[in-house]
């Protein structure tokens, strides 16, 4: 694969950062994970599922608003996570490959969204509050955080 801008990224699960994600039982994949927007200097917590069809294009998103960080019970976030996880069934957590997607919600744009550094190279970088940046090789999940 090129150093380009990606067709697809491979997510591989590990010990770090890339816990939720995998194949379900009729053969999509998800990712489930939190994300923060930091926009307007108040940094909003949300958890987000994202399913993707055999091909790793997105078919389904559910985003939920957590609130303002530190003005929510602690263990908020987490108890969000095992919901959105028990809302998909039977799964297995697995590596997979997805396209670089963008969707809207709370005003805010999440995704897996290609990115052109200063130096020209691409980087694939999941907003709104870049947690995670994926760069090439694209197939070997390699990421920033």
């Amino acid at each position: 694969m090129s150093n380009g801008v990606p067709e697809k990224i491979r997510l591989i699960p590990d010990k770090w950062h890339i816990h939720n994600v995998g194949r379900l039982a009729d053969g999509s994949s998800f990712l489930v994970d939190s994300q923060l927007d930091p926009a307007g200097g108040t940094p909003r917590d949300f958890v987000c599922t994202f399913i993707f069809d055999h091909d790793g294009r997105l078919v389904e998103h559910s985003i939920e608003l957590i609130g303002v960080r530190d003005a929510y019970p602690r263990g908020s976030v987490g108890s969000a996570k095992d919901r959105h996880l028990a809302t998909l069934g039977k799964r297995a957590i697995a590596g997979i490959w997805v396209r670089p997607f963008e969707v809207e919600s709370n005003g805010t744009v999440f995704g897996l969204i290609p990115r052109q550094t200063e130096d020209g190279a691409w980087r694939v970088e999941f907003m709104p509050g870049n947690t995670l940046s994926f760069y090439p090789p694209w197939e070997a999940g390699g990421y920033d955080t």
